[in-house]
């Protein structure tokens, strides 16, 4: 193999496939990438065995061929050239990078010995908004559970549908103790059938990443394509490849536990709630995370108190309900979700000390089934 491209195209395709790999006793390949010709370009790629990205490299082929290298050394060293042509040529059982003058030679292994990436279909895929697809990411994939004792809740929740011409992506993730739902609309021109899915909390982070990545870059298209078989999906968006196994079981049924009537409602700056939640959770008990919410006289307390520390208070003011009213909650969990909210000031509902707490943006169309889509996040309260 001979290719040559540029060291920004290079090191740009690297940055992106290589962030996957890592060392595996067992299977020391997986922190390779895989560099394979293609179409007049370099296809690099990478996995895991539960993921695969893969890039294709703009150059000039110039004999075709395929080879994997040690993914991070070759990222650190493309890093290290300075900027212009970059040659990479296969000799025997290394890569030799030439560039600036210089040659070096980079250890490699047989691209035989490289894990078969799977081909899925890309047709009848549905399409959707990066940036929008990126920021419902962010607000949902945080809520996912670390346990591995309920596989099904380790993944976000993917729910494709809605009435013809107003067709929806909803997302979930909860952990049974906090649950976070954003809803985005689907582009016109992709698939239209109701379909359901757990996608893994990494992979979810990784699609995010990507698109991160190019968040200002004007060149790259603005859809993204996601389509899928019965154990996998697949992500493409521009020359970039996402495919990830998906997770087995079913999602709980969330919609039950979402409270449709309350006893108070009151608007209040986020930043303002944040701060003082903050505040209080350096008096909370340990390991239990409490703060009190007490509605009183058209204000909101937020405190908190331990033996061994001290108490707290912060007075708010607020927009709204004015019935007294009263919720302890982990303070993790709020300041969680009032960091995913999109907009300065938010809804808060509550029913009692028993019930679970409703937290939506408060503009028109960022909560619930808005136009451009809604966020909402229930927090279960720390019953005393």
């Amino acid at each position: 193999m001979v290719f040559a491209c540029t060291q920004e195209n290079l090191l740009q395709g690297l940055s992106l496939v290589s962030h996957i790999t890592g060392k595996n006793v067992n299977l020391p390949i997986l922190g390779n990438v895989l560099m394979k010709t293609e179409g007049g370009n370099l296809k690099i790629s990478t996995t895991n065995l539960e993921m695969a990205v893969s890039a294709l490299v703009r150059g000039r082929v110039e004999q075709e061929g395929e080879f994997t290298v040690p993914a991070k050394l070759l990222q650190d060293y493309v890093s290290l050239l300075p900027d212009g042509k970059v040659e990479l040529v296969v000799n025997g059982d290394a890569l030799d990078v030439k560039a600036d003058g210089k040659v070096t030679s980079i250890r490699g292994m047989a691209a035989t010995e490289f894990p078969l990436i799977p081909k899925l279909t890309k047709e009848g895929g549905y399409k959707m908004d990066a940036v929008a697809l990126r920021e419902a990411i962010n607000q949902v994939v945080f809520a996912v559970s670390g346990s591995e004792s309920r596989p099904e809740l380790s993944g976000v929740a993917c729910y494709f549908h809605g009435p013809a011409g107003k067709e929806r992506l909803v997302m979930a993730a909860t952990d049974s103790y906090r649950l976070a739902e954003r809803s985005i609309s689907l582009l016109p021109g992709g698939n239209q059938a109701e379909v359901k899915c757990i996608v893994p909390a990494r992979a979810m982070l990784e699609v995010s990443r990507i698109l991160s990545a190019y968040k200002d870059d004007v060149a790259m298209p603005k859809e993204v394509e996601w389509a899928m078989s019965e154990s996998q999906f697949v992500l493409t968006y521009g020359k970039l490849e996402l495919i990830s196994r998906l997770i087995e079981g079913s999602f709980p049924d969330y919609k039950q536990i979402i409270p449709t009537q309350f006893r108070s409602t009151f608007t209040i700056p986020r930043g303002e709630l944040s701060r003082a939640i903050r505040a209080a959770s350096l008096f909370a008990r340990q390991g239990l995370y409490d703060v009190l919410l007490e509605l009183e006289n058209g204000s909101l307390k937020v405190s908190s108190s331990d033996t061994g520390k001290g108490a707290h208070t912060t007075t708010l003011k607020i927009d709204g309900s004015s019935d007294p009213n009263k919720v302890t909650l982990n303070f993790k969990y709020v300041s969680d979700g009032l960091a995913a909210l999109p907009t300065e000031k938010i809804v808060v509902r509550m029913i009692d000390a028993m019930n679970p707490v409703v937290i939506t943006p408060a503009e028109p169309g960022e909560a619930g089934p808005g136009p451009s889509g809604g966020f909402q996040y229930i927090v279960m309260p720390i019953r005393q």
